[in-house]
C-alpha cells in the first residue's frame, strides 16, 4: 500500500471504506486494521468528514466483535462439561479431568 501522505484524501476514504464493507464479512481484525491505519490522518483538522466515520465505525464493529467473541469464550470454557457431548464435538482439544 503507497504511503498515506501520497494519496488523495478521496482515495483514502476509498480504501477506508472498502477495508469497513470487507470488515462486515465476518473480518474484525480487518476492522481494527483499519482504525490503526488511519488514525493519525483521521486525528488532522483537515481529514474527510466521510472517513471519520468509517474509521469510527470500524473501531466500534472490532470492539463488538472482541465482546461476542470473549463472553463465547468464557461461556464455553466454563460450561463446556455440563453441555455434554455437544460441546465435545465442537471442541478441538478435549482437556483431560472434569
Amino acid at each position: 500500500m503507497p504511503k498515506l501522505d501520497k494519496m488523495s484524501p478521496e482515495e483514502q476514504v476509498s480504501i477506508s471504506k472498502k477495508m469497513f464493507y470487507g470488515g462486515l464479512a465476518f473480518l474484525p481484525l480487518l476492522w481494527l486494521v483499519n482504525f490503526i491505519y488511519f488514525f493519525r490522518t483521521i486525528r488532522q483538522p483537515s481529514a474527510p468528514r466521510e472517513m471519520r466515520k468509517y474509521v469510527y465505525m470500524s473501531l466500534g464493529g472490532c470492539m463488538v466483535w472482541f465482546i461476542i467473541l470473549t463472553t463465547w469464550y468464557a461461556l464455553f470454557v466454563e460450561r463446556r462439561t455440563q453441555w455434554g457431548a455437544g460441546a465435545d464435538r465442537i471442541t478441538v482439544v478435549i482437556p483431560k479431568g472434569s
